[in-house]
């Protein structure tokens, strides 16, 4: 499900001198002078430009930091351990000036209810405001995601507990903040068994706007949810999987040409506890994977990519599509852009050309294993939409069986205001990692740790970021990069595309392993990097003997 993309900023120290190493003459850095380093499995950066706010959750307490930008001076650190002994951090949210952590809090079998509070900060201060207020009781269980708690205020301490009970959603102006949970199912047969899925709808200072539980339509065999969104006028959206009968879900046979499934979009409005539902089909294409957004015209826009009808494999992607709905539910601007057999041909080996080539004389050609990661919507009604191939691996030895997690090659699309692709453009990338000891993540969903990548704007240019192999820092067009191994160093590496014309270049920003002279750093994550200014962005590092960095890019 989605959740809202933060791009993170980053703590700061007393400035400090390095020597620097850039490696391109678009990008120069700076590193603060090292500082204490606080641990916590799940860390949230906000900026305003000049300042930073941090917040860490760690056991018992919480952390709050500010930095100041330009010099990368730490300002203030506060800690608060005024927080229940089995509570788990759900979130941290924007809305507009507003800054609230989300916790949720068990009250035990004999009372079982779930609850959710809230704790708001003053960004100016660093400091929370007032003691915790509870914002949702729930009586009975909740769903969530069975995950790693290494580390984590949680009832299982070092061990796997129910996490992500709630997931938060804001619109697009900010105003509005959905909080969506989903009950516990009394029965276990899924094809018996209906979700009860609440949905509540706030302001912008948590001021209940409405609130609603849905028995959804279908049996859980027979529906996955794809999305939700809320709009601006508090209106809450639900994308669905329906699933024509109980079969093996997203399986077909060879001969099949229909999907097994089509899409639906529920809405969930304020003074209605009835769901409209609006079906939602792409001809013979197979859909295989469904985001909504709120566009600034005042439609919800879905995206995605889609397998033509022949094709086997639904996790695939033979071109992109869009299309836009209207408040009132209907489906309107419907588009659709197949990928090019020169964009799957690039980065590849010979003989995958071949296959291609192949496979393209039947409109089997495909792009594998693609997820739409963002899409951006641009004042002009413009649309950038970015696809990443990423897909695990389980391997199996007499000794042990383990999961590898990859994430590969990035495809950047650009579809203009009058809904035609202006340029597609794809970039090499080959990360591979897993989880290490103790590390903590969600066991239901892709590890990332240091892999993937972040995206930023800035004077017409759109880059996209993230940590390669120093071997692949001038790969040329028909060279398949070599592969980033996660955890082991690398160079952090940003591809510039210009937003008129589509113009690709690219640039190494730094060495983790020698940023300076002196110093080489460590657990590097695209979760801490944030975009600070128009031409700006920040990450943290760890140096080791506990102490962290903040590094400053500047895009020149």
């Amino acid at each position: 499900m989605k959740k809202k993309v933060l791009y993170l900023l980053l703590l700061a120290a007393t400035f400090y001198s390095y020597g620097q190493k850039e490696l391109s003459s678009d990008y120069s850095f700076t590193v603060s002078e090292p500082y204490q380093v606080y641990d916590s499995p799940k860390k949230y950066y906000f900026s305003d430009g000049n300042q930073i706010l941090t917040v860490k959750p760690w056991k018992k307490s919480v952390v709050l930091q500010k930095f100041d930008v330009s010099n990368l001076k730490q300002i203030s650190v506060k800690e608060y351990e005024d927080f229940p002994d089995n509570y788990v951090v759900e979130g941290m949210e924007q809305l507009q000036d507003k800054y609230y952590l989300f916790y949720s809090s068990w009250t035990g079998k004999k009372i079982a209810h779930e609850q959710l509070f809230y704790r708001e900060i003053n960004f100016g201060t660093g400091e929370f405001v007032g003691e915790a207020v509870k914002l949702i009781d729930i009586d009975g269980r909740l769903a969530g995601t069975f995950a790693s708690t290494a580390g984590v205020s949680a009832p299982f301490a070092f061990g796997f507990g129910v996490t992500d009970k709630f997931s938060f959603l804001t619109s697009l102006d900010e105003s509005k903040i959905l909080i969506q949970y989903r009950r516990k199912p009394e029965e276990r047969n899924d094809k018996e068994s209906y979700d009860i899925i609440g949905t509540e709808v706030y302001d912008k200072e948590l001021n209940k706007l409405w609130a609603n539980e849905y028995t959804m339509p279908y049996t859980e065999r027979r529906m996955d949810v794809e999305d939700f969104a809320v709009d601006s006028d508090g209106n809450g959206y639900l994308l669905a999987k329906v699933f024509h009968d109980d079969s093996n879900k997203d399986k077909k046979k060879r001969k099949d040409e229909e999907a097994n499934y089509h899409m639906e979009l529920f809405r969930l409005s304020k003074g209605s506890s009835e769901i409209e539902k609006t079906k939602i089909e792409l001809g013979d294409k197979f859909i295989n994977g469904i985001s909504l957004f709120e566009s600034f015209e005042g439609y919800m826009i879905c995206s995605g990519f889609y397998t033509n009808g022949l094709n086997n494999e639904l996790h695939n992607a033979d071109g992109l599509y869009t299309f836009k709905i209207t408040r009132e539910g209907k489906l309107i601007d419907e588009k659709s852009y197949e990928i090019p057999l020169e964009i799957l041909n690039q980065y590849v080996k010979n003989r995958t050309k071949k296959r291609n080539e192949r496979k393209d004389e039947d409109g089997k050609a495909e792009f594998e294993h693609m997820k739409l990661r963002h899409l951006i919507i641009a004042d002009d009604g413009s649309l950038l939409m970015i696809g990443e191939q990423t897909f695990m691996i389980v391997h199996y030895s007499r000794k042990r069986t383990y999961v590898t997690y990859h994430y590969n090659d990035i495809l950047v699309s650009k579809i203009d205001a009058s809904g035609n692709l202006a340029w597609m453009k794809k970039i090499p990338k080959r990360q591979s990692g897993k989880p290490k000891m103790g590390e903590v993540y969600d066991t239901s969903k892709t590890y990332q740790g240091g892999m993937s990548y972040s995206y930023f704007n800035a004077n017409g240019n759109h880059y996209i970021v993230f940590l390669d192999n120093v071997k692949n820092i001038d790969l040329e067009l028909d060279q398949i990069p070599a592969l980033h191994s996660d955890g082991y160093g690398g160079y952090l590496t940003s591809f510039k595309i210009n937003d008129a014309t589509g113009a690709i270049s690219k640039g190494s920003i730094l060495d983790t392993r020698e940023v300076t002279d002196k110093m080489e750093v460590y657990q590097f994550s695209n979760n801490r990097i944030v975009k600070t200014t128009e031409d700006q962005f920040v990450l943290e590092v760890y140096k080791k003997s506990k102490e962290d960095v903040l590094i400053k890019v500047d895009i020149n």
